[in-house]
């Protein structure tokens, strides 16, 4: 297993984890970012969490394929835009933005790691 291997399986963990912790507990994780927690927040948040889980067990497990990177890095990028983007509008406080640092970096390591790869099937989409 390669150190990039080990990091993105790193990455894939945190976000499985990070996305359990939204589907069990979505009012603390909307106070912690500082959001209102009236409903349907609370529930709206748990079906992130799940989208959450399901991306970062993709990436645990398939972190060798570039077509995984890829996705992860789509899902790391939106969720830059959706937290920067919900802090501008003043949905969330500031301090969110450690969560959006987190996923900033991953998307930057997850680019370095599909530069850094060959294409699996030259010539073909994908």
């Amino acid at each position: 297993m390669t150190d990039e291997t080990t990091l993105a399986r790193l990455i894939g963990a945190t976000t499985l984890a990070s996305g359990l912790g939204l589907v069990v507990a979505p009012r603390t994780s909307l106070r912690l970012m500082g959001a209102a927690t009236p409903d349907p927040a609370p529930l709206l948040y748990r079906v992130v969490g799940m989208f959450m889980t399901v991306s970062g067990g993709l990436l645990l497990d398939g972190a060798e394929q570039r077509v995984v990177l890829r996705w992860s890095l789509a899902q790391k990028t939106g969720a830059v835009a959706g937290v920067g983007l919900g802090v501008l509008r003043g949905d969330y406080r500031k301090r969110a933005l450690l969560v959006a640092s987190f996923d900033a970096v991953s998307a930057v390591a997850l680019a370095r790691m599909l530069a850094s790869r060959p294409d699996e099937h030259p010539g073909e989409p994908g």
